[in-house]
């Protein structure tokens, strides 16, 4: 398999030999195509193409162009929707797409997952296209995933929101993320909705209200950081997904339906700031 080393390197590498299945196919170098796809996940375990497509949209922005967060999924034990310039790609596999089921052909009774590939928004492969085959080491990480849902811990490389929107980080999100400009709001990738409720007796002021945003617009801090110096306050900070992350593309029609509440939260939360 080609080496890889820096970003640079992903464009030059266009190479496509069709009897030398690699990774760097998924780039689509020319003379790449849709039937292709069999013959590199047979060589390649689900998990050297997850890590790699990771790897490939990290060497662009970390983490925001890998979305596998699971309350925007269905529950699946694999959805994640990666992203690198005008590629897409998605991995799917549910709990009975791990152990096999009827329906499908022969490939869909053994232990498979599903793939979409987009090009320039456009679709290139679908999920249903194919059922990709799991190798052995992917159905013993799969299997110890679903036994123990919190126990899996991704290397830094291939890290996705998931990750970064662990609970054990929000503290770090919410103390070191630096405040952009309204013009860079659409490629944030966080959202916080800060709470600030005042002690039992000792209403807040309009005027520290007014003076807490401009001094953290000021400084470069986020409001839910400048918040928490305010006095007889409580305050509650909830860290989300923000507009810059990539949607993510699941495999289901209970996605769209959480899809479309997904986007009317995002809409409601933009239509706040503008009212601010």
């Amino acid at each position: 398999m080609p080496a890889f080393s820096a970003g640079s390197r992903l464009e030059a590498n266009s190479h496509f030999d069709e009897a030398e299945p690699c990774p760097h196919w998924l780039l689509k170098p020319d003379g790449f195509e849709k039937k292709h796809l069999e013959a590199l996940a047979a060589k390649f375990s689900w998990e050297v193409l997850d890590n790699f497509l990771r790897w490939v949209a990290n060497e662009e922005v970390f983490a925001q162009n890998i979305n596998d967060l699971p309350d925007e999924g269905t529950g699946k034990l694999v959805e994640v929707t990666i992203k690198y310039k005008n590629l897409q790609w998605s991995f799917s596999c549910a709990p009975n797409d791990l152990g096999g089921h009827e329906g499908g052909g022969e490939l869909s009774k053994q232990p498979h997952y599903h793939f979409q590939m987009f090009v320039d928004g456009k679709p290139f492969i679908r999920y249903n296209d194919f059922h990709l085959p799991l190798h052995v080491m992917d159905i013993g990480f799969l299997e110890f995933k679903r036994a123990n849902p919190k126990g899996v811990k991704r290397i830094v490389g291939g890290a996705g929101m998931a990750e970064i929107l662990h609970e054990a980080n929000v503290e770090n999100i919410v103390n070191h993320t630096v405040s952009g400009s309204e013009a860079d709001a659409d490629k944030a990738p966080f959202q916080m909705d800060t709470l600030i409720f005042a002690e039992p007796g000792k209403p807040m002021k309009v005027e520290d209200i007014q003076k807490m945003f401009l001094d953290a617009r000021a400084k470069g801090i986020t409001v839910a950081k400048k918040a928490r110096e305010m006095p007889n306050v409580r305050v509650e900070t909830y860290v989300s997904a923000g507009p810059g992350v990539i949607e993510q593309t699941v495999r289901s029609g209970r996605g769209r339906a959480k899809k479309a509440q997904r986007d009317q939260d995002r809409t409601w939360r933009e239509q706040q700031k503008r009212n601010a």
